[in-house]
């Protein structure tokens, strides 16, 4: 099993990030398994050295390049439980990726894993990076994803492991509207907590849960 995450410089992540996410995948993945970051800088573990020069989130788009069977985790990932299950769907010949936690159709891309060549979806993007990163804009490589990733291949998280792959936003924190319904507490049988957009870890109180996890990994 190859587990991967991307640092690119110049951003808000840096290398304890990878190295806090190394430790919980290590903690909690009960198979063998490589730890793999994508990387412009040196990092606490494995790398391999990004090819281009794409900036920020668009990095991404080089895992897959030649990865494969591949989990994925954005570094704003906490790991907080068993990842037998989301392991085993890793290595199946599908494209699985986060369902949008607020747009029922739309695709997220923190999380992901393959088992078939996604080399066409990078040798797409190749074709002119410039012009698609203006196209997409604050969108990124999710939205990308979403409109040219083959979609009888795409399946998604939510519902291979229903209750596995949960949002802090909807599902952790105190519900701030009818779209969430978070308590305070990460849900019994949550695996993986995902912080997309704001806030992160460094965002929240020294109390919340996830923060407490995090600092703990």
């Amino acid at each position: 099993m190859l587990v991967t995450c991307v640092l690119k410089s110049g951003g808000i992540y840096n290398v304890s990030h990878v190295e806090r996410l190394q430790r919980s995948v290590a903690k909690y993945l009960p198979i063998k398994h490589r730890f793999v970051c994508l990387s412009d800088v040196d990092v606490p573990c494995e790398r391999i050295v990004l090819r281009n020069l794409w900036p920020g989130w668009w990095s991404k788009m080089e895992l897959f390049w030649r990865l494969q069977p591949v989990l994925y985790f954005d570094l704003d990932t906490l790991i907080c439980g068993d990842l037998a299950d989301i392991a085993a769907q890793a290595e199946k010949p599908e494209f699985t990726v986060l369902r949008d936690f607020y747009r029922e159709n739309g695709v997220g891309s923190g999380m992901m894993a393959w088992g078939v060549d996604m080399k066409p979806l990078y040798n797409k993007f190749g074709e002119n990076p410039s012009e698609y990163i203006k196209q997409y804009g604050s969108r990124g490589d999710q939205a990308f994803i979403e409109d040219h990733a083959d979609k009888k291949l795409m399946v998604k998280w939510q519902d291979k492991l229903p209750g596995q792959i949960v949002s802090y936003k909807a599902h952790v924190r105190h519900a701030q509207n009818i779209r969430e319904h978070g308590t305070g507490l990460i849900p019994l049988n949550a695996r993986v907590v995902c912080l997309h957009g704001r806030p992160k870890f460094d965002d929240m109180t020294e109390v919340d849960p996830v923060r407490q996890a995090w600092e703990a990994a």
